[in-house]
């Protein structure tokens, strides 16, 4: 099984928002499973972090400005990394400039098969 999240956000100048994944319905893993991160920002000057059950799993990356819904292969950031059942995932964004910016990211969930 696979499942997603989409999001689009407004992120403020020079502001950081802790978790834009806060009130999405796989906040929390439905499941043992592999987290892919894609995203987009409307311009340069975002960086984002992810962090599954509280263990980081990027530094403070640049997010490109491609101004667009993330697509695959071209914006995939991390790829199939481990989370099991319950585990929070955390995606925090930053905005390092005057002017206020727009994060796109699609989280998507996979199954774990099991051995």
């Amino acid at each position: 099984m696979k499942v997603a999240m989409e999001i689009e956000n407004a992120v403020g100048a020079n502001a950081t928002v802790e978790n834009v994944l806060s009130g999405q319905r796989f906040e929390r893993a439905p499941f043992d499973c592999l987290v892919t991160l894609l995203s987009t920002g409307s311009a340069a000057g975002l960086r984002e972090e992810l962090n599954v059950g509280g263990r980081s799993a990027t530094p403070r990356m640049v997010v490109n400005a491609q101004n667009r819904s993330p697509v695959v292969p071209d914006d995939v950031r991390l790829a199939e990394v481990e989370c099991l059942a319950g585990e929070l995932i955390q995606l925090t964004v930053a905005n390092t400039t005057a002017g206020a910016l727009t994060y796109r990211a699609r989280v998507e969930l996979e199954e774990a098969q099991r051995v």
